[in-house]
């Protein structure tokens, strides 16, 4: 099992501009570190391997490419945490069912019967971290983070429509 040593850093209150960029920057990469790293101890997975399991878990029986395309890591570094997920008996790859050449990867068994230990520890992570926010604020910052997730969503579409006009072009 791995050690995890994140560790959340609050930066200066009084020269702190709460509304520029590096100040929200620290602030979601902070609260998602600590997420993670207090998960993945108590899980012993790897960051990576959690996330796979979790689009596995969602779609069953994806390729290596697929899963690579799904969570924007690299095919070859997707198969590296495959196979040590194979080795905690967690996953096994199987025959593609039309395509002789490729393999799909599926979560095993031992992983269904005991994936409650990990929601329930994410349920007990979850709790600790709301601890003392209402929830009337809570559901204000969820609607928050939706609302930027959506507009980091155009963001991305738009900057990839220019690249493709850009690309055009030349």
């Amino acid at each position: 099992m791995k050690k995890n040593a994140a560790k959340a850093v609050k930066p200066e209150a009084e020269t702190a501009d709460v509304f520029s960029p590096e100040h929200f920057l620290r602030a979601i990469t902070d609260v998602g570190t600590m997420l993670a790293t207090v998960y993945d101890r108590r899980t012993g997975l790897t960051r990576n391997q959690t996330r796979i399991v979790v689009e596995l878990l969602e779609r069953d029986g994806q390729t290596q490419t697929e899963l690579a395309n799904a969570l924007l890591i690299h095919k070859v570094s997707v198969g590296i945490y495959v196979s040590e997920l194979e080795q905690m008996g967690l996953a096994e790859r199987r025959n593609h069912p039309t395509d002789g050449r490729a393999k799909c990867i599926y979560l095993t068994p031992l992983l269904h019967a005991n994936k409650h230990i990990g929601q329930d520890h994410y349920q007990r992570i979850h709790a600790a971290a709301i601890d003392g926010i209402g929830r009337e604020d809570y559901l204000t910052m969820l609607k928050a983070m939706e609302r930027m997730r959506d507009n980091l969503v155009e963001l991305d579409a738009s900057e990839k429509a220019a690249e493709k006009a850009g690309a055009k072009t030349d």
